[in-house]
C-alpha cells in the first residue's frame, strides 16, 4: 500500500513538472517574440537614421565628380546628362556652402530619373532599397508645416528650389537636417541673409 501511495505522488510530480515546463515554454517564445520584434525596428530606425546623415553629408559637404571612363571632375553639373557618365551628385563648394548650379541640376537630374538618382546616393543596392525625399527649407519650416525656400527664376517665380522625390509617406522614416549656405542669395524670393549670405535647411527623408 505504501509503495503505490508513492508511485501516484511520483506520477503526480512529473505530471506537474511537465505542466509548469510548457507554461515557461510558451511564455519563453511569446516574450523572445516580442523582443524580437523591438529590436528590429531599432535596427530599422539606425539604418534609416544611418542612410538620411550618408545622403546629407554627400549633399552638403561634397562637391561631387563625374566621369565617362575617359574624362572626369568636379563639375558633374555640366555633364551628368551625357550618355555613359556616372555622377556623384554633391552639392558644395565648399562644407556646407552650397552652390545654386549644382542644386538646380540636382533637381533636374532627379526629376529625369529618379531611380538613377537614387542608386548613385547609395540608397538602391542589391541588399536595400530605399525611398528618399530631399528639400531646401527656410529656418521657420518645421515637419508640421513645411515652407520651402523659393527661386526667382523659376517658371513661375516663387517656384521651390529644391523639392525633390516621393511623396513622405505617414510612415517610420528618418529625417536629418543640415543649416547651409547657398551661394547666390540674388535668385532666392525669401531667403534668411546672415553676414550678407543666405542660410537654409537641407532636409533628407528616407524611409
Amino acid at each position: 500500500m505504501i509503495r503505490k501511495l508513492a508511485t501516484s505522488s511520483h506520477g503526480k510530480l512529473s505530471l506537474d513538472l511537465l505542466v509548469g515546463l510548457s507554461i515557461f515554454l510558451m511564455a519563453f517564445l511569446v516574450v523572445s517574440q516580442l523582443i524580437a520584434g523591438m529590436f528590429g525596428e531599432v535596427r530599422s530606425e539606425i539604418s534609416l537614421s544611418h542612410e538620411a546623415y550618408k545622403v546629407s553629408v554627400i549633399l552638403a559637404e561634397m562637391p561631387g565628380k563625374w566621369s565617362n571612363g575617359t574624362k572626369n571632375g568636379t563639375d558633374w553639373e555640366n555633364n551628368w546628362f551625357r550618355p555613359n557618365t556616372i555622377f556623384l551628385p554633391g552639392l558644395a563648394v565648399k562644407s556646407c556652402e552650397l552652390s545654386y548650379e549644382k542644386i538646380v541640376e540636382f533637381r533636374n537630374a532627379t526629376q529625369s530619373d529618379y531611380e538613377k538618382v537614387k542608386q548613385l546616393l547609395g540608397l538602391k543596392t542589391p541588399d536595400s532599397n530605399y525611398e528618399f525625399h530631399i528639400s531646401l527649407e527656410t529656418l521657420n519650416s518645421t515637419p508640421f508645416k513645411r515652407e520651402l525656400l523659393l527661386e526667382t527664376s523659376g517658371t513661375p517665380s516663387g517656384t521651390p528650389l529644391l523639392d525633390v522625390g516621393m511623396d513622405i509617406p505617414e510612415t517610420q522614416m528618418a529625417r536629418f537636417e543640415r543649416i547651409v549656405w547657398i551661394d547666390n542669395s540674388s535668385v532666392l524670393v525669401n531667403p534668411t541673409i546672415v553676414s550678407g549670405r543666405a542660410v537654409a535647411k537641407l532636409v533628407v527623408v528616407v524611409w
